[in-house]
């Protein structure tokens, strides 16, 4: 699957949902095509380089994302949300029109969180606490406090994470040991 890709210095992961404002004729060419053909494009955690200028070098490892909304915001650009799909891993990239990134990608099949056996409920209500915060900005139609694949992603999502540690975090295929990573950060959230 070949797709464009939209290197951020955040994540989206499935489920979640990220605001962006374009202003690149790049990304607004690349939304534009998104949706005239239904397709989604490939958000990567930024490994160097920025977000804007010239083509920012990915990590190897991103979420497909789709646009749900989008409009004009009042400063002229171009907001959209995007809400993140599957995860994947990048086999090839390419720099395209306008240095415009596309990537063939592989989805990632992940287990069901249905069967684990971890106790995330410390790390459940630091994430109730952070979602107070930033609710504003970011909310989510329900909260799945007591689904550890939601909790996971969620805080992969918002905590100021350093690149190269969420990376190796997201490239953890097995969602026990990314909750026990998330757990060894030793996080507290002021109340």
């Amino acid at each position: 699957m070949k797709i464009p890709l939209f290197p951020l210095s955040s994540i989206v992961m499935p489920g979640g949902i990220m605001p962006l404002r374009l202003f690149e004729p790049r990304y607004l060419r690349m939304v534009s095509d998104c949706l005239k053909t239904d397709t989604g494009f490939g958000i990567c955690l930024i490994k160097d380089g920025g977000e804007s200028g010239a083509p920012a070098l990915p990590y190897h490892h991103g979420t497909l994302s789709r646009i749900v909304d989008f409009d004009q915001g009042d400063d002229g650009l171009l907001h959209i949300t995007a809400r993140g799909e599957q995860e994947f891993t990048l086999t090839d990239i390419e720099i395209g029109e306008q240095s415009l990134l596309c990537g063939t990608v592989q989805l990632i099949e992940r287990e069901s969180s249905a069967d684990i056996s971890y106790d995330f409920s410390e790390l459940a209500e630091k994430l109730s606490l952070i979602l107070d915060h930033v609710e504003p900005h970011i909310s989510f139609e329900t909260r799945s406090l007591d689904d550890a694949e939601w909790v996971c992603n969620r805080l992969l999502e918002l905590l100021p994470i350093e690149a190269g540690i969420k990376y190796d975090m997201l490239k953890t295929p097995d969602l026990q040991q990314r909750l026990q990573a998330l757990d060894a950060l030793q996080f507290s959230v002021a109340t």
